[in-house]
């Protein structure tokens, strides 16, 4: 399974999650999962003057587990 972070910005808010998908999903999935986290509650939106109130964006990425095995070089564990 991979976690996508889904970022929403625009229309004056901001909001950020992370949406579990069993596949690479497309622009369209990601869209009407947004949503539905949307509808649900799970998606959180904060108000923000900073971003523009007339176009929003969603942007997502895979989130990647970065846990390096430790090697043991000399006797110390690096």
């Amino acid at each position: 399974m991979k976690k996508f972070r889904i970022r929403f910005f625009g229309l004056g808010a901001t909001g950020e999650c992370e949406i579990p998908f069993n596949h690479e999903p497309t622009v369209d999935e990601v869209q009407e999962m947004a949503a539905m986290y949307l509808e649900q509650g799970l998606f959180k939106l904060q108000l923000e003057k900073f971003y523009v109130k007339k176009k929003w964006w969603i942007t997502y990425e895979e989130v990647l587990d970065n846990k390096k095995e430790k090697q043991n070089i000399l006797g110390t564990l690096v």
